[in-house]
């Protein structure tokens, strides 16, 4: 028996909707081109793009989260509120950014948006043009 967790196929959202993951959808083997929130083929990132809003300092908490999940240590005193993102797309929080005037340094996506190639190149195609 395999020790590696088993990848989750679905969730329920905050709003108590089912929402099929990447791997769900990549299991099917072909894109439906409806726009799924998690679509492993790159349709929805093309059709929607991916979008930026400020981090509120009432969502820091949530933002603690994020850090949480980031494989290396992030010094915010690096990073005043001006250089902290959330990464949305479909307005739903995939991820948070922390950047200076010309470089995204750090990307943390959120559990069920990293298998999805949401990438730290892709988020800056999308935030620095």
């Amino acid at each position: 028996m395999s020790d590696s967790p088993k990848a989750e196929i679905s969730y329920t959202n905050e709003d108590g909707n089912l929402v099929f993951t990447s791997t769900y959808l990549k299991n099917r083997g072909t894109c439906c081109k409806t726009a799924c929130l998690h679509c492993p083929y790159g349709f929805t990132t093309k059709k929607l793009g991916i979008q930026f809003r400020q981090i509120d300092p009432s969502e820091e908490e949530k933002m603690q989260q994020y850090l949480s999940l980031s494989p290396t240590p992030i010094d915010l005193t690096l990073f005043p509120a001006e250089h902290r993102q959330w990464v949305l797309l479909k307005d739903h929080i995939c991820g948070v950014i922390f950047k200076n005037h010309i470089v995204v340094k750090y990307l943390i996506l959120g559990k069920h948006f990293q298998t999805q190639g949401i990438t730290k190149e892709l988020v800056e195609s999308y935030y620095f043009c």
